[in-house]
C-alpha cells in the first residue's frame, strides 16, 4: 500500500476472498485470502489490468460480476452487462474461473486423500 489505506474497507470479513474496496467510491482494489486452510492462503488478487505501467497481465475474465448489484446496479441490467463483457473477450463468472476452481478442487482432493499429495 502506497497511500490512502484508511480509505479501504473489507466488504465481507467472512468471505473466502476478503475484498478491500474504497469507502468513498466503492471500487474494489484487491482481495486477500486470510484463511490458513484455503489453497490460496496469503494470495492477494490485484487488478493488475488497471495498471498504467506496461508488463502487467491483461484482463482474462470478469469474476463476481453479480457483485455490481451490491453497488446499486439494477439486476435487470445483468444480461446486458454479461453480454458486453463477452463481446470484449472477457468471460464473466460469478464464481472463480475454471482453472482457479480446478486448483481449489485439487488442493481439497489432496488434503482429503482422494488424490496423492
Amino acid at each position: 500500500m502506497v497511500e490512502n489505506e484508511e480509505k479501504l474497507a473489507i466488504i465481507d470479513e467472512d468471505a473466502a476472498i476478503q475484498r478491500h474496496a474504497c469507502k468513498d467510491c466503492g471500487v474494489h482494489m484487491y482481495g486477500r485470502i486470510e484463511n490458513k486452510d484455503h489453497p490460496f492462503y496469503g494470495l492477494d488478487f490485484v487488478h493488475t489490468e488497471l495498471s498504467p505501467e506496461s508488463g502487467w497481465s491483461g484482463a482474462e475474465f470478469a469474476a463476481f460480476v453479480s457483485s455490481v448489484i451490491e453497488g446499486g446496479v439494477d439486476p435487470s441490467r445483468m444480461d446486458n452487462i454479461r453480454a458486453r463483457l463477452k463481446a470484449l473477450g472477457l468471460e464473466p463468472y460469478d464464481a472463480l474461473s475454471p482453472p482457479l476452481m480446478d486448483a481449489i478442487a485439487t488442493h481439497i482432493a489432496k488434503s482429503t486423500g482422494a488424490l496423492p499429495a
